[in-house]
């Protein structure tokens, strides 16, 4: 998928649970954006795209002062995970958790839970 389809994507699933998007890289099949929430905190994504398979992503949530939630990725590099390579660093790099959310869409079903029903709503209709 083209940077610019999965911007125009989350743009159309998003833009009304989050302050605004901010994109930092657009290139080929890489995106880099942020997310910022309407509690404050803030969502970094990456998404390296292969055709329509999503191959690298990371999504780290961060509190308004940008420490970190939550921390989702397939980095390669935590082959002890029961879920390698995907994984989650909650509120820290060292604790580290085995992942089943793999997709964006995922991440912000969490994300969006404590900010208020219209999120859980949202995610419920896609």
């Amino acid at each position: 998928m083209l940077a610019t389809e999965r911007l125009l994507d989350i743009e159309t699933k998003f833009s009304k649970s989050v302050e605004r998007i901010v994109p930092l890289e657009l290139d080929g099949e890489t995106l880099r954006l942020v997310l910022y929430l309407k509690d404050g905190t803030n969502l970094r994504v990456t998404e390296q795209w292969f055709g329509s398979i999503i191959e690298r992503y990371s999504y780290y949530w961060l509190t308004p002062a940008n420490e970190l939630k939550i921390g989702w990725d397939n980095a390669p590099h935590h082959t002890r995970v029961e879920t390698y390579p995907h994984h989650k660093h909650v509120e820290g790099k060292r604790n580290l958790e085995p992942s089943t959310e793999m997709r964006l869409e995922e991440v912000m079903r969490t994300v969006l839970a404590p900010q208020s029903d219209l999120g859980r709503n949202l995610m419920n209709n896609q």
